[in-house]
């Protein structure tokens, strides 16, 4: 799932590659690597009368994502910074959508200028292919399905002790996405660290998953971390504590 800077280098002209950045559009105007192409966290999401940040509708994101030149056959490069969850959601969407060829690049793309990469500000123009969804039910969860079998899954809220605090899904775990970002420049820290960090949260591989935040996007962070970790039956609850508690469904 994740790349590397040499890995990027080599593949930047490749014709079956498609680089992505995450960042706001203003951001990737201002420069960016060349042959990247803007695809940003509203893109990709759709709000209902709570505000909740849910998955975009199947057949806007299919001609959205054959806009940017996109099939099954492309190899999908997700650019962004650790700090900022966007790139995260953007890949879990991609998952969601069944595309098995999508990687984020394992550093901030603030930093890529460092490592020898130019930015420019000319835009590419790709050529615009058919993009077929195979949905992936399997790594996302609604509210009306979670608050049935509460008891079934482990939960963990991604948001920060303070979210926390001031309320959470029952049976809820925190574990901030912070803890599992890198710092060193990577987007994550290594394997070895956040299989440590969930099994001093006694998170079991046994065990089926539930990540969710405020808006969704922390939670596809963990998510990451968790898939990252080996984790298998991981999934997102994407429209999250905003829509939970529009729902006025139970709260501790």
């Amino acid at each position: 799932m994740l790349v590397s800077v040499d890995w990027l280098k080599e593949h930047l002209t490749d014709p079956d590659v498609v680089i992505l950045d995450s960042r706001p559009k203003t951001m990737f105007l201002y420069g960016h690597l060349p042959n990247a192409q803007s695809l940003s966290i509203e893109q990709v999401i759709r709000f209902d009368q709570f505000g909740s940040n849910l998955v975009l509708e199947q057949e806007k994101i299919a001609e959205l994502l054959g806009n940017l030149g996109i099939d099954e056959t492309k190899t999908v490069v997700l650019v962004g910074d650790s700090m900022d969850p966007s790139v995260a959601r953007i890949a879990w969407t991609f998952l969601y959508l069944g595309h098995e060829k999508t990687c984020l690049l394992d550093a901030n793309v603030s930093d890529l200028q460092k490592y020898g990469l130019e930015f420019t500000k000319k835009l590419f123009a790709p050529k615009p292919a058919k993009f077929i969804p195979k949905i992936n039910n399997a790594i996302r969860i609604e509210s009306d399905f979670l608050k049935e079998h509460l008891d079934d899954f482990k939960i963990l809220d991604a948001r920060s002790p303070q979210e926390f605090m001031g309320g959470h899904l029952p049976n809820s775990k925190l574990i901030p996405f912070t803890e599992g970002i890198g710092y060193d420049g990577s987007l994550y820290r290594e394997k070895e660290f956040l299989d440590e960090l969930f099994l001093q949260n006694n998170v079991s591989k046994e065990e089926t998953i539930v990540c969710y935040c405020m808006h969704g996007h922390r939670a596809s962070n963990l998510f990451l971390q968790l898939k990252i970790a080996g984790f298998e039956n991981v999934r997102l609850y994407d429209g999250s504590f905003v829509e939970w508690n529009g729902k006025k469904l139970p709260l501790e």
